[in-house]
Protein backbone atom coordinates (compact mmCIF):
# COMPACT_ATOMS: atom_id res chain seq x y z
CA UNK A 1 0.00 0.00 0.00
CA UNK A 2 1.31 3.40 -1.36
CA UNK A 3 1.96 5.41 1.78
CA UNK A 4 2.11 9.26 1.46
CA UNK A 5 3.72 11.75 3.39
CA UNK A 6 1.76 14.29 3.83
CA UNK A 7 4.24 16.79 5.15
CA UNK A 8 5.81 16.50 2.23
CA UNK A 9 3.02 16.63 0.11
CA UNK A 10 1.46 20.08 1.76
CA UNK A 11 5.20 21.16 1.16
CA UNK A 12 4.87 20.53 -2.49
CA UNK A 13 1.53 22.30 -2.52
CA UNK A 14 2.48 25.41 -1.06
CA UNK A 15 5.63 25.64 -3.02
CA UNK A 16 3.89 25.09 -5.82
CA UNK A 17 1.38 27.72 -5.32
CA UNK A 18 4.33 30.12 -3.87
CA UNK A 19 6.05 29.67 -7.36
CA UNK A 20 2.59 30.37 -9.53
CA UNK A 21 1.88 33.62 -7.04
CA UNK A 22 5.98 34.42 -7.82
CA UNK A 23 5.50 33.73 -12.00
CA UNK A 24 2.12 35.48 -11.60
CA UNK A 25 3.72 38.43 -10.13
CA UNK A 26 6.97 38.92 -11.74
CA UNK A 27 6.51 36.78 -14.92
CA UNK A 28 2.60 37.09 -15.86
CA UNK A 29 1.84 40.28 -14.38
CA UNK A 30 4.56 42.35 -16.34
CA UNK A 31 3.81 39.90 -19.36
CA UNK A 32 0.15 41.44 -19.08
CA UNK A 33 0.71 44.55 -18.23
CA UNK A 34 3.56 44.61 -21.63
CA UNK A 35 -0.01 43.01 -23.79
CA UNK A 36 -2.35 45.60 -22.61
CA UNK A 37 0.05 48.53 -23.60
CA UNK A 38 0.64 46.74 -26.79
CA UNK A 39 -3.20 46.56 -27.51
CA UNK A 40 -3.29 50.23 -26.72
CA UNK A 41 -0.51 50.61 -28.99
CA UNK A 42 -2.40 48.85 -31.43
CA UNK A 43 -6.17 50.46 -30.66
CA UNK A 44 -4.30 54.12 -31.03
CA UNK A 45 -2.78 53.26 -34.12
CA UNK A 46 -5.99 51.78 -35.71
CA UNK A 47 -7.76 55.03 -34.01
CA UNK A 48 -4.99 57.72 -35.67
CA UNK A 49 -5.79 55.65 -38.93
CA UNK A 50 -8.96 55.93 -39.39
CA UNK A 51 -8.87 59.61 -38.09
CA UNK A 52 -6.32 59.95 -40.58
CA UNK A 53 -8.61 58.26 -43.09
CA UNK A 54 -11.32 60.81 -42.15
CA UNK A 55 -9.35 63.60 -42.31
CA UNK A 56 -7.98 62.24 -45.98
CA UNK A 57 -11.49 62.04 -47.05
CA UNK A 58 -12.35 65.15 -45.78
CA UNK A 59 -9.68 66.90 -47.33
CA UNK A 60 -11.00 65.32 -50.88
CA UNK A 61 -14.35 66.53 -50.41
CA UNK A 62 -12.50 69.83 -49.29
CA UNK A 63 -10.59 69.64 -52.64
CA UNK A 64 -13.14 68.48 -55.03
CA UNK A 65 -15.08 71.24 -53.28
CA UNK A 66 -12.71 74.33 -53.89
CA UNK A 67 -12.15 72.67 -57.75
CA UNK A 68 -15.83 72.98 -58.40
CA UNK A 69 -15.52 76.61 -57.23
CA UNK A 70 -12.61 77.64 -58.86
CA UNK A 71 -14.58 76.45 -62.09
CA UNK A 72 -17.56 78.41 -61.16
CA UNK A 73 -15.38 81.68 -60.46
CA UNK A 74 -13.26 81.20 -63.78
CA UNK A 75 -16.52 80.98 -65.67
CA UNK A 76 -17.97 84.20 -63.95
CA UNK A 77 -15.13 85.48 -64.45
CA UNK A 78 -14.79 85.47 -68.03
CA UNK A 79 -18.52 86.22 -68.08
CA UNK A 80 -18.02 89.49 -66.45
CA UNK A 81 -15.08 90.14 -68.78
CA UNK A 82 -17.32 89.73 -71.95
CA UNK A 83 -20.48 91.99 -70.50
CA UNK A 84 -17.48 94.68 -69.80
CA UNK A 85 -16.11 94.73 -73.13
CA UNK A 86 -19.55 94.74 -74.68
CA UNK A 87 -20.11 97.29 -72.03
CA UNK A 88 -17.34 99.33 -72.77
CA UNK A 89 -17.55 99.34 -76.36
CA UNK A 90 -21.01 100.78 -76.50
CA UNK A 91 -19.70 103.30 -74.00
CA UNK A 92 -16.87 104.42 -76.44
CA UNK A 93 -19.61 104.67 -79.37
CA UNK A 94 -21.44 106.57 -76.78
CA UNK A 95 -18.85 108.74 -75.54
CA UNK A 96 -17.71 108.99 -79.77
CA UNK A 97 -20.96 110.61 -80.41
CA UNK A 98 -21.21 113.07 -77.74
CA UNK A 99 -17.37 114.00 -78.67
CA UNK A 100 -18.67 114.72 -82.37
CA UNK A 101 -21.39 116.49 -81.00
CA UNK A 102 -19.27 118.28 -78.95
CA UNK A 103 -16.84 119.09 -81.44
CA UNK A 104 -19.67 120.09 -83.67
CA UNK A 105 -21.00 122.73 -81.35
CA UNK A 106 -17.21 124.14 -81.17
CA UNK A 107 -16.83 124.23 -84.23
CA UNK A 108 -20.08 126.35 -84.77
CA UNK A 109 -19.20 128.58 -81.95
CA UNK A 110 -15.35 129.38 -83.39
CA UNK A 111 -16.64 129.84 -87.29
CA UNK A 112 -19.52 131.53 -86.29
CA UNK A 113 -18.93 134.77 -88.94
CA UNK A 114 -17.97 132.24 -91.68
CA UNK A 115 -19.51 129.14 -91.10
CA UNK A 116 -21.63 128.87 -94.12
CA UNK A 117 -17.94 129.47 -96.38
CA UNK A 118 -15.75 127.34 -94.08
CA UNK A 119 -18.11 124.39 -93.03
CA UNK A 120 -19.56 123.45 -96.76
CA UNK A 121 -15.69 123.08 -97.28
CA UNK A 122 -14.63 121.85 -94.78
CA UNK A 123 -17.10 119.55 -92.48
CA UNK A 124 -16.90 116.36 -94.53
CA UNK A 125 -13.24 116.62 -94.12
CA UNK A 126 -13.72 117.06 -90.06
CA UNK A 127 -16.22 114.77 -89.47
CA UNK A 128 -14.35 111.97 -91.47
CA UNK A 129 -11.25 112.36 -89.52
CA UNK A 130 -13.52 112.48 -86.24
CA UNK A 131 -14.73 108.81 -87.20
CA UNK A 132 -11.02 107.63 -87.87
CA UNK A 133 -10.03 108.78 -84.92
CA UNK A 134 -12.62 107.04 -82.81
CA UNK A 135 -12.70 103.75 -84.77
CA UNK A 136 -9.23 103.70 -83.92
CA UNK A 137 -10.17 104.30 -80.20
CA UNK A 138 -13.06 101.44 -80.72
CA UNK A 139 -11.18 99.15 -82.26
CA UNK A 140 -8.55 99.00 -79.23
CA UNK A 141 -10.52 98.06 -76.60
CA UNK A 142 -13.08 95.60 -79.01
CA UNK A 143 -12.92 91.63 -78.30
CA UNK A 144 -13.20 88.66 -81.12
CA UNK A 145 -16.31 88.04 -78.53
CA UNK A 146 -18.06 91.33 -79.54
CA UNK A 147 -17.06 90.49 -83.40
CA UNK A 148 -18.61 87.14 -83.01
CA UNK A 149 -21.91 88.39 -81.71
CA UNK A 150 -22.24 90.58 -84.71
CA UNK A 151 -21.71 87.78 -87.16
CA UNK A 152 -24.15 85.75 -85.27
CA UNK A 153 -26.70 89.03 -85.42
CA UNK A 154 -26.18 89.40 -88.67
CA UNK A 155 -27.05 85.58 -89.56
CA UNK A 156 -29.95 85.66 -87.09
CA UNK A 157 -31.06 88.74 -89.03
CA UNK A 158 -30.97 86.82 -92.50
CA UNK A 159 -33.40 84.43 -91.30
CA UNK A 160 -35.38 87.46 -89.65
CA UNK A 161 -35.70 89.29 -93.43
CA UNK A 162 -39.27 90.21 -94.51
CA UNK A 163 -40.24 88.12 -97.41
CA UNK A 164 -40.43 90.67 -99.72
CA UNK A 165 -36.83 91.15 -99.74
CA UNK A 166 -35.86 87.38 -99.66
CA UNK A 167 -37.78 87.41 -102.66
CA UNK A 168 -35.51 90.32 -104.14
CA UNK A 169 -32.22 89.51 -103.39
CA UNK A 170 -33.33 86.12 -104.95
CA UNK A 171 -34.32 87.94 -108.30
CA UNK A 172 -31.00 89.99 -108.12
CA UNK A 173 -29.38 86.93 -108.24
CA UNK A 174 -31.25 84.34 -110.44
CA UNK A 175 -29.02 85.18 -113.08
CA UNK A 176 -25.75 85.87 -111.36
CA UNK A 177 -22.78 83.62 -110.40
CA UNK A 178 -24.01 83.06 -106.88
CA UNK A 179 -20.90 84.44 -105.29
CA UNK A 180 -20.78 86.40 -102.15
CA UNK A 181 -18.08 88.82 -101.51
CA UNK A 182 -17.62 89.36 -97.57
CA UNK A 183 -15.27 91.54 -95.69
CA UNK A 184 -14.13 91.32 -92.23
CA UNK A 185 -11.99 92.51 -90.15
CA UNK A 186 -10.51 88.86 -88.80
CA UNK A 187 -10.63 86.04 -90.39
CA UNK A 188 -13.95 83.53 -89.97
CA UNK A 189 -13.53 80.33 -87.83
CA UNK A 190 -14.24 77.34 -89.84
CA UNK A 191 -17.77 77.04 -87.95
CA UNK A 192 -18.33 81.01 -88.78
CA UNK A 193 -17.69 80.04 -92.71
CA UNK A 194 -19.79 77.19 -92.98
CA UNK A 195 -22.61 79.39 -90.88
CA UNK A 196 -22.63 82.10 -92.86
CA UNK A 197 -22.58 79.90 -96.49
CA UNK A 198 -25.65 78.09 -95.38
CA UNK A 199 -27.79 81.37 -94.16
CA UNK A 200 -26.69 83.36 -97.89
CA UNK A 201 -27.62 80.14 -99.54
CA UNK A 202 -30.74 79.57 -98.04
CA UNK A 203 -31.59 83.89 -98.56
CA UNK A 204 -30.97 83.46 -102.66
CA UNK A 205 -32.18 79.79 -102.55
CA UNK A 206 -28.59 78.19 -104.08
CA UNK A 207 -25.37 77.02 -102.86
CA UNK A 208 -23.73 80.42 -102.51
CA UNK A 209 -19.74 80.86 -102.92
CA UNK A 210 -17.59 83.20 -100.23
CA UNK A 211 -15.55 85.70 -101.10
CA UNK A 212 -13.60 86.84 -97.81
CA UNK A 213 -11.71 89.97 -97.90
CA UNK A 214 -9.82 91.04 -94.53
CA UNK A 215 -10.73 94.79 -93.82
CA UNK A 216 -9.41 95.71 -90.37
CA UNK A 217 -10.91 98.67 -90.43
CA UNK A 218 -14.34 97.74 -90.04
CA UNK A 219 -13.85 97.45 -86.11
CA UNK A 220 -15.93 94.07 -85.75
CA UNK A 221 -18.99 92.52 -88.15
CA UNK A 222 -19.39 92.32 -91.17
CA UNK A 223 -19.97 93.13 -95.08
CA UNK A 224 -21.37 91.25 -97.43
CA UNK A 225 -21.85 91.99 -101.02
CA UNK A 226 -24.52 90.04 -103.05
CA UNK A 227 -24.78 91.41 -106.66
CA UNK A 228 -25.35 95.16 -106.37
CA UNK A 229 -27.18 94.57 -103.12
CA UNK A 230 -24.50 95.15 -99.70
CA UNK A 231 -25.56 93.87 -95.94
CA UNK A 232 -23.60 95.79 -93.37
CA UNK A 233 -23.84 95.08 -89.60
CA UNK A 234 -19.95 96.32 -88.86
CA UNK A 235 -18.86 98.43 -86.27
CA UNK A 236 -17.60 101.18 -88.75
CA UNK A 237 -20.91 101.19 -90.48
CA UNK A 238 -22.32 101.92 -86.66
CA UNK A 239 -19.78 104.88 -86.96
CA UNK A 240 -20.98 105.79 -90.50
CA UNK A 241 -24.47 106.12 -89.33
CA UNK A 242 -23.45 108.55 -86.59
CA UNK A 243 -21.34 110.74 -88.97
CA UNK A 244 -24.13 111.03 -91.48
CA UNK A 245 -26.36 111.68 -88.49
CA UNK A 246 -24.27 114.55 -87.11
CA UNK A 247 -23.75 115.46 -90.51
CA UNK A 248 -27.87 116.04 -91.16
CA UNK A 249 -28.43 117.66 -87.98
CA UNK A 250 -25.18 120.20 -88.58
CA UNK A 251 -26.59 121.21 -92.02
CA UNK A 252 -29.92 121.51 -90.41
CA UNK A 253 -28.80 123.70 -87.73
CA UNK A 254 -26.92 126.02 -90.07
CA UNK A 255 -29.59 126.21 -92.45
CA UNK A 256 -31.94 127.05 -89.34
CA UNK A 257 -29.45 130.07 -88.10
CA UNK A 258 -28.46 131.24 -91.57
Amino acid sequence: MLELDWATLLFQIINFVVLMALLGYFLFRPLRRKLDERGQIIAETLQRARDQEAEAKQLREQWEERMRTVDQQAEEIIHRAQVAANQRAAELLEQTRQRIDRLTEEMRSDLARHRDEIVAQHYDDLLDAIIDVSGSAVRSVTTRRTHDDLVTNFCASIYQMPQEEVDQFRRVMADRVPHAFVSTPVALTPDQTKTLTDTLSSLIDRHVELQVDIQPELVAGLQVRLADRLIDNSVRQHLSRIRNRVRQDLVARLEAEA
